[in-house]
């Protein structure tokens, strides 16, 4: 049992701590910088949207503003069967260059991400949703770092207002871990996910998906097997709001978790294929064991439970996991603002993915697979 017990909380504290500090100092002894020039290829911005009639004019407006010149600007708005006005919003916008494509069945966003890309011209495709506000020069950020041939894909970064409550400060927490550690793997190696709202492909890497795939995650792997690498522009940036609610949180989550659980059979399929090192490592480090996480913090409950009567180290350990998992209790019924929120957030945000990955989980195990797409909003 206290094997099990060990093993378990040495694999949570090399993922939550070992592997981002590990990160940051291969990032320091070993970069990999690659080649940044002022290019201007023929660009295609693919806005991806599902009754999306609220936003998408703002967002259309935001992406012909763009810094980029427009002759090499192709901006395509992909309607994954939408049935409000946004279609109708989009044909409006018609004589100032935006295209209309339309996927009638509602695939799903994959689906329609693979279908609406073969329609495009551009060398370089640029995928957003139709909500993240984009700065004005984020074109010219990404094609950058495609002077460089060794550059398959580049991912944005995603900057959000937070509210104040105590999931969003949890999640704000959360995002400074996330960046320390994109800005890290992508200086010495390469990105094992892309951000879906803001990211750029090189047209000759990308590949369609199975629809019930994450875009974020296959396009990564995609890269890793044609021998490039995925980077991290943190001048490309895009405005969202963050999720205000626990509960939305956790719905969001779950379905991230699903999506997750169904990319391993995919990315163990296609792991031999894969021409770089620092992928492999990455995947495993990032990605697998992160997922495995939920599985990891139950079998650390159980074992020190059932050690802790003959262990003192055992209690010590249960001690501390009861301590986390009141904080995120007392967090998730004081949805409050302030310093207590800034408190309870960590533990609330920690526990709160935990749980719906393992959800998730449960839904795969099950047999489900999320094709259909209906942004939360």
């Amino acid at each position: 049992m206290d094997a099990l017990l060990y093993t378990s909380l040495v694999l949570l504290a090399y993922t939550y701590a070992g592997y981002p500090l590990l990160a940051g100092l291969l990032a320091w002894l070993v970069p990999r910088p690659h080649r940044r020039e002022p290019i201007e290829p023929p660009v295609s911005v693919v806005i991806v949207a599902h009754n999306e009639e609220r936003d998408i004019s703002r967002k259309l407006d935001n992406t012909l503003a763009l810094d980029y010149p427009p002759d090499k600007l192709e901006i395509v708005v992909a309607s994954d069967g939408s049935t409000d006005r946004t279609d109708e919003i989009v044909r409006s916008y018609a004589e100032r260059g935006v295209r209309l494509f339309r996927a009638e069945d509602h695939p799903g966003k994959s689906a329609t991400t693979s279908r609406v890309a073969e329609t495009t011209s551009g060398e370089i495709l640029i995928f957003s949703d139709a909500t993240g506000v984009y700065d004005a020069g984020v074109v010219r950020s990404f094609v950058r770092n495609f002077a460089d041939p060794s550059v398959g894909a580049a991912t944005g970064r995603v900057l959000y207002r937070y509210g104040g409550s105590t999931a969003s400060e949890g999640f704000r927490s959360y995002q400074r871990l996330v960046v320390f550690a994109r800005r890290a793997e992508s200086i010495w190696g390469t990105e094992t996910s892309v951000s879906g709202s803001i990211c750029a492909i090189r047209r000759q890497v990308f590949r369609p998906i199975p629809p019930h795939l994450d875009f974020d995650l296959c396009h990564p792997l995609h890269v890793a097997q044609a021998g490039l690498r995925t980077v991290y522009e943190a001048d490309a940036t895009s405005l969202e709001d963050a999720r205000e609610q626990a509960r939305a949180e956790f719905a969001a989550r779950v379905r991230m978790g699903l999506l997750a659980y169904s990319f391993v059979p995919y990315l163990l399929a296609g792991l031999p294929r894969v021409k770089s090192p620092a992928y492999l490592f990455q995947v495993l480090s990032h990605k697998l064991l992160r997922w495995s996480a939920p599985l990891l913090l139950v079998l650390l409950l159980a074992s020190s439970v059932l050690a802790a009567p003959g262990s003192p180290t055992a209690q010590l350990i249960l001690a501390l996991q009861v301590a986390l998992y009141a904080a995120a209790a007392l967090g998730f019924a004081l949805p409050r603002r302030g310093a207590l929120a800034r408190l309870l957030g960590v533990p609330l945000f920690f526990v709160t993915i935990h749980l719906a990955f393992l959800f998730g989980l449960g839904r795969f195990l099950r047999g489900e697979r999320l094709a259909a797409w209906n942004p939360d909003r």
